[in-house]
């Protein structure tokens, strides 16, 4: 009986390792949407600031509106759609001063780098917003050939 646990918990940790590297590496899609990839980010990472409490609420900004989300594409807006290099977002986001980086160091929930990555590219190919999925109209999927 203890032969399998010596052995068993090296291996469980082998795998939950492989597991890890796995899910590290995986690529990210090839279109981003926003209530599938995007606002899980935000709602987990960035809402208790600048979301929908306007008590909890920094800096006037929300994520969780499209007037916010989609500002208009002047350099330094926090998302200029197209260019995740003139979001402030980004910059916030990616930068290293502790008295700009987003979120802040002392935060139990950062970013990891496939939060990032999946921001950049959300700007980049336009940053559209959704609807809560709860809001939009049901479609019917097309069926698989079969």
């Amino acid at each position: 009986m203890n032969w399998r646990i010596s052995v068993g918990a090296p291996l469980l940790t082998l795998h939950l390792l492989c597991v890890g590297v796995h899910a590290a590496e995986e690529p990210l899609p090839e279109t981003i949407q926003f209530n599938r990839h995007v606002r899980p980010i935000l709602s987990d990472k960035c809402y208790a600031c600048h979301g929908p409490d306007d008590k909890a609420r920094k800096a006037d900004l929300r994520f969780d509106l499209p007037l916010d989300i989609s500002t208009a594409p002047v350099a330094g807006s926090a998302i200029v759609p197209g260019n995740p290099d003139a979001s402030e977002l980004v910059r916030r986001i990616l930068t290293t001063d502790a008295e700009d980086q987003m979120p802040p160091a002392d935060q139990k929930k950062q970013l990891s780098t496939r939060d990032k990555a999946m921001l950049q590219a959300w700007i980049a190919q336009g940053a559209e917003y959704e609807p809560h999925w709860a809001y939009l109209p049901p479609t019917n999927p097309e069926a698989p050939d079969v």
